[in-house]
């Protein structure tokens, strides 16, 4: 009979590890150093499927001003997520032009869409970049961490 009792503490002892730590390998969690990126929506086009939308603001760290291209593709029959490409440009004050190549996740909330994006930018950075689109606001606003 103990023997049950301590092979049954056992089994539970480890699924419960097995559950915490297939929960923690799909968690997704970014730390550190981060800047902010706030943009305005300049325009939506609407496709079959897909959707582009076009911004700009100003973006500190150095990138001056930025503008941004994202294609939104749906990939869930609901059409309530799906993935997006890219391209950023930025122009500083001293003339520097930078490009990025974006690439990333998305799915939407009612009027908000959450971004998950990896940005290669010409240098050799890698910033990864979540936030949100607010669709009747017409903002995108981000915060923005350096990969590497």
């Amino acid at each position: 009979m103990l023997n049950i009792i301590k092979n049954k503490i056992v089994a539970g002892v480890i699924a419960s590890l097995f559950i915490v730590m297939s929960q923690s390998a799909f968690t997704f969690d970014v730390s550190g150093e981060s800047f902010p990126a706030n943009f305005k929506m300049t325009s939506w086009t609407a496709g079959n499927g897909e959707s582009t939308i076009t911004s700009e603001g100003i973006v500190g760290e150095g990138y001056g001003k930025v503008y941004l291209t994202h294609n939104f593709n749906v990939s869930a029959d609901d059409g309530m997520s799906g993935e997006f490409t890219g391209q950023a440009r930025t122009i500083n004050q001293d003339g520097e032009l930078q490009m990025a190549s974006l690439q990333g996740s998305w799915s939407r909330e009612g009027k908000i869409v959450t971004m998950y994006s990896f940005d290669t930018l010409n240098n050799g950075v890698i910033n990864h970049a979540q936030g949100t689109v607010d669709l009747m606001e017409g903002t995108l606003k981000f915060k923005v961490f350096q990969v590497n």
